[in-house]
Order: structure tokens, then C-alpha cells, then sequence
């Protein structure tokens, strides 16, 4: 973590994802308001039937970033078979994503899912542009995966930031102003889409060109589905796991609980920020390393996370009744805070599984975590619905707390995390957490008591980070300085 590099990478990883979630916080809203609930909730079906899909690219994403990451330095043509090897596979295996998403993705809709009988209509309108995502998702992948492997962080972010961006703003816009129809809000996100895919292939071509067909290489393609086999197996897994919820939501209730489920997990999932940032900075580093740098940079990457994102989930636990009922309506509070504060403490467990997680599959085990993924299916499907048909939509957010309390104390022990790193870096900030959800569930906080209160605990937790976690404090000071410094110079050429 002392590496200039590394802490200039994690700050414009964190910028990067804290860009898209001002963006959702904006437009999630004008969605619901304008959309309706049903509506977001079909909306936030198709995200997750997507992302479903998404186990075709088979860890070929993944497995490129490690392949290209240890070929950093080697010539353009060994590089350009990795590159055009993984290009060629995830666009075969798109096309044979939108033929399985087509034939079975519009039945779903239309007929298991408790779907409005008015909204069907837009649905078959808008279904042969869902189809076209998925091979652009795939495609993406590979190039941000090539940007990744040289630590183009910056080239990336500007690429994905701007993507998204578009994704949310033209969609709703046109909800706006045109019409709230999916058959309207569908399509211009798949355009927005494929314009940063073309972006992102034409950055891609400026590093990596010339490249060719002819570079497909037969033998790469075996070793990068080998490597990604096991990979694939998370990609299956995990988007049901992730996912399953909501469908489970709209088949057990309905689809418009899906919405208010899918709103604060949405959130949540968004607060893994300094997770995900921390985590993609480090995986090209850690594939191109020996075994002992990488487990030291995990080591110091997991304290760091630990106390760094309690002091994020603990005040957001505290907060999240007066956050929904100023952010969209009381109403909507009453239903989804109780679910919000379950779900950040999972997302606590799970944004610190994402540092073993990232270590096994960098030194060359992702098999550790196809298995565990694949062990964890059945048992999680069987606490899902019983717990989501007894409590509703708050047993469907702790079932995905206790998924994911398990699949970390799996992936810590088989990383060979010491159990001194372990204990410094979960049992205080574990302790926080539990306070915070025992202050929002005893106690009836008003809007002054309940800031007070998420301020207190957030200062607790930051105060602690100074003596157990002092990386984090030095990488928060470099990353704080290098989001301002633009700021300052701004401000003093305006003065």
C-alpha cells in the first residue's frame, strides 16, 4: 500500500464509483416517481436477468486481467493472442447469450413473474432490445479487462463513468419527457451502451494494435478456459446468489415489493465503493507478484477495509429511516429501511470477502472459490424463500447477510488469512456495527438525533481507524488530496 502507484490507482478507482452512485441517487427517484413501482421493479429484474447471464463469459474477463497482467511487459504479439483470443470467445459466447436470453427471458417475464397485465405490452416491445445488451456486456468486459491488466485505471474509469452516466440520464430523461414506457426507457439505455462499448474497443485498439483475427490462438484459448473454468463457476453461482432474491421477491410477493427491495440493495451494493475500488487495484498487482507480497498486500488491504467501511455501513445503519423518507417518501420507509440496515451489515461481511476473493484467484486458485460458490447454492436457495416467505422482504435481507457471513469465514480460511489480521481487523468495527443496528432498532430517532447520533458513531469509528488500521488513514489523506488538488487550483485561478 506505500506504492505511489497503488494509492493514485485507488483513488481514481474511488472517484470512479462514487461519480455513477451521485448519478443513481439523482435519477432513482425520477425513476420510481415517474415509472411507477412496477415498472422499476421489471426495470431491476432485467439488470439482474443480465447480469444472470452473464456466467457465458466463463471467467474469460477475469482470466484475461491475470494473463495480460503478468504479459505486461512482453511483446505486442504475445499480449495481441491473449487480447484477441478472450475478444473473439466472449463475442461467440454473446451471441449464444442473446439466442438462451431470447428463448427463455420472455417467458420468464411475461409469465412466472406476477407482471401487470398492462405493462406486458411494453415488455414485448422493449424484450429485442434487452436482447442486444448482453453481447455488448461481454465485449466491455474484455476491454476494460486489457485497460486493467497495464493499471490504465484512469482511461477505464473516464470510459465506464461516462457509460453509466449516459445509461441513467438519457433513460430517465426520455421517461420524463416522453413517456414512462419501458418500450422508451429500455432502448435508449441499450444505445447509451453501445456507444461506450465503441469507445472502449477504439482505447483498447490504441494500446493494444494492431490486432487481428489472425491472432486467434487455439493453445491461449485453452489456457484462458482453464483459468476461467473455475471462474465461470463463481459467474453462475453468484448471480443467483446475488439476484436470486428478487426473483424470489417477485414470485413469493410481487413486483412491486421487488422495488422496495431493490432500492435499498441497489444502495447497499453501491456503498461497496472503497470494496471494489480497493480490490481492482489490487488484483493486477497481486497476479503479477510471489505468493508472500501478495498475502502481505491483502493482510494490510483487509484491516484497512474493515475499519475504513464501518465507518461507512455503522452511520448509514442509523440513517437510513430519515434518508428513504427524505429521499423518496415515508411510506416508502416504512417498507425499506428495516431491509437497508440488515443489508449493510451483510454488505460489511461481504465487501471484506472481497480481499480473499481477489487473492486466491490472483495466485492462480480460482477452483477455491468455484467451489465454495457451488456449495453455497442449495442451502442459500432453501433459507431464501423459507425466511422471505415468513418475514417478506426483511427474511430475504437477512438470508443475503447470512449468505454472505458464510462464504466469507470460507474464503478468510482458505486464503490462510493468520487469525491475528483477522481479529484486528473484524472485532472492533464488528462491534460498532452491532451498537448501530441495536440504536436503530430500540430506539425512535428524530431527524436531529438520529444525524447526531450517525455523526457520533462515524467519528468513533474513524478514531479507531487512526490506531488499528494507520494505512488507511495515509491512504485516505493521499486519496483526499489528490480528489481536492484539482479543486484548489480551480478555485484559485477563478480567485
Amino acid at each position: 500500500m506505500k506504492s505511489r502507484t497503488l494509492k493514485t490507482n485507488f483513488a481514481i478507482n474511488v472517484f470512479g464509483a462514487v461519480v455513477p452512485l451521485a448519478v443513481a441517487l439523482v435519477t432513482v427517484p425520477i425513476y420510481v416517481r415517474h415509472i411507477g413501482d412496477a415498472r422499476y421493479g421489471v426495470l431491476s429484474i432485467v439488470w439482474v436477468l443480465l447480469g444472470y447471464f452473464g456466467f457465458l463469459d466463463l471467467g474469460l474477463s477475469r482470466a484475461a486481467v491475470n494473463a495480460l497482467a503478468r504479459l505486461r511487459d512482453a511483446p505486442q504479439e504475445a499480449r495481441a493472442r491473449v487480447l484477441v483470443t478472450t475478444l473473439v470467445l466472449n463475442l461467440s459466447l454473446g451471441l449464444f447469450g442473446s439466442l438462451c436470453l431470447a428463448v427463455f427471458g420472455s417467458y420468464l417475464l411475461q409469465h412466472v413473474l406476477a407482471v401487470p397485465g398492462e405493462l406486458k405490452p411494453e415488455i414485448a416491445l422493449a424484450f429485442p432490445w434487452i436482447v442486444g445488451l448482453f453481447p455488448l456486456a461481454l465485449v466491455s468486459g474484455v476491454g476494460i479487462g486489457a485497460l486493467e491488466s497495464r493499471e490504465r485505471f484512469l482511461l477505464a474509469n473516464v470510459l465506464q463513468v461516462s457509460g453509466t452516466s449516459l445509461g441513467q440520464i438519457v433513460p430517465v430523461t426520455l421517461a420524463v419527457v416522453v413517456s414512462p414506457s419501458l418500450a422508451i426507457v429500455i432502448p435508449a439505455a441499450v444505445v447509451a451502451r453501445a456507444l461506450t462499448v465503441a469507445a472502449i474497443l477504439i482505447a483498447v485498439y490504441r494500446d493494444e494494435g494492431p490486432l487481428s483475427f489472425g491472432a486467434f490462438d487455439r493453445h491461449q484459448a485453452r489456457k484462458l478456459l482453464g483459468y476461467g473454468g473455475w471462474i465461470s463457476v463463481s459467474g453462475i453461482v453468484s448471480p443467483i446468489m446475488s439476484s436470486l432474491d428478487q426473483f424470489v421477491i417477485g414470485s413469493v410477493l410481487n413486483v412491486a415489493a421487488v422495488a422496495h427491495y431493490a432500492v435499498p440493495m441497489n444502495l447497499v451494493i453501491r456503498s461497496q465503493i472503497f470494496a471494489g475500488a480497493l480490490t481492482r487495484t489490487l488484483f493486477p498487482r497481486m497476479s503479477s507478484v510471489g505468493r508472500d507480497e501478495a498475502h502481505s498486500l491483502a493482510s494490510r488491504a483487509l484491516i484497512s477495509l474493515a475499519y475504513g467501511y464501518s465507518a461507512i455501513c455503522a452511520p448509514a445503519i442509523i440513517l437510513t429511516p430519515m434518508f428513504f423518507r427524505y429521499w423518496i417518501s415515508a411510506d416508502f420507509a416504512a417498507v425499506a429501511a428495516p431491509v437497508a440496515e440488515i443489508l449493510f451489515f451483510g454488505a460489511w461481511i461481504n465487501g471484506l470477502a472481497f480481499v480473499p476473493f481477489g487473492l486466491l484467484q490472483s495466485q492462480g486458485r480460482p477452483d477455491v472459490t468455484g467451489k465454495f460458490h457451488a456449495a453455497e447454492v442449495l442451502p442459500f436457495i432453501a433459507v431464501l424463500w423459507g425466511l422471505t416467505s415468513a418475514y417478506g422482504i426483511t427474511g430475504a435481507a437477512l438470508a443475503w447477510s447470512l449468505r454472505c457471513a458464510a462464504d466469507a469465514a470460507c474464503l478468510f480460511w482458505a486464503a490462510g488469512i493468520p487469525r491475528r489480521i483477522l481479529l484486528q481487523a473484524i472485532a472492533l468495527p464488528l462491534l460498532l456495527l452491532l451498537a448501530a443496528m441495536a440504536l436503530a432498532k430500540l430506539t425512535a430517532l428524530g431527524p436531529l438525533e438520529g444525524l447526531g447520533a450517525a455523526t457520533i458513531t462515524g467519528l468513533i469509528a474513524l478514531s479507531v481507524s487512526v490506531v488499528m488500521a494507520p494505512d488507511l488513514m495515509i491512504l485516505f489523506r493521499s486519496t483526499a488530496w489528490r480528489v481536492l488538488r484539482p479543486l484548489t487550483r480551480i478555485a484559485g485561478t477563478v480567485k
